[in-house]
């Protein structure tokens, strides 16, 4: 997925996660490990920011080409014994369970003239 899809996502997976006190950086590591797993199932970039006023706070963010591309990557989650391994890290890493939320892109509503 070309680094401009970013801006032209048409679903965004937002995970807004608290790490647990000293796994700062196993996450961090952990994120360098499963985004290209995630990355593989084709049409999606993820991408993490972090909160700098509030340490431990990360925002995991998937940007998908097409709504068919986050299904398939939903699948992949419950299917691919190597992502639901990387889930379940995942979960052990997190001080409480995340807030997840999805968003679609919709049009502009043009002006009328």
């Amino acid at each position: 997925m070309p680094q401009d899809a970013i801006r032209d996502a048409s679903v965004v997976l937002h995970l807004e996660v608290s790490v647990a006190e000293g796994r700062r950086e196993d996450f961090l590591d952990f994120c360098r490990r499963a985004f290209p797993v995630y990355e593989s199932v084709g049409g999606c970039r993820m991408a993490l920011y972090e909160d700098p006023a509030k340490p431990g706070r990360f925002f995991e963010t998937g940007y998908y080409a097409a709504p068919a591309d986050y299904a398939r990557a939903e699948r992949a989650l419950e299917e691919d014994p190597v992502q639901a391994a990387l889930i379940k890290e995942w979960r052990g890493l997190l001080a409480a369970p995340p807030r997840v939320s999805v968003v679609h892109r919709r049009a502009l509503l043009e002006p009328k003239a």
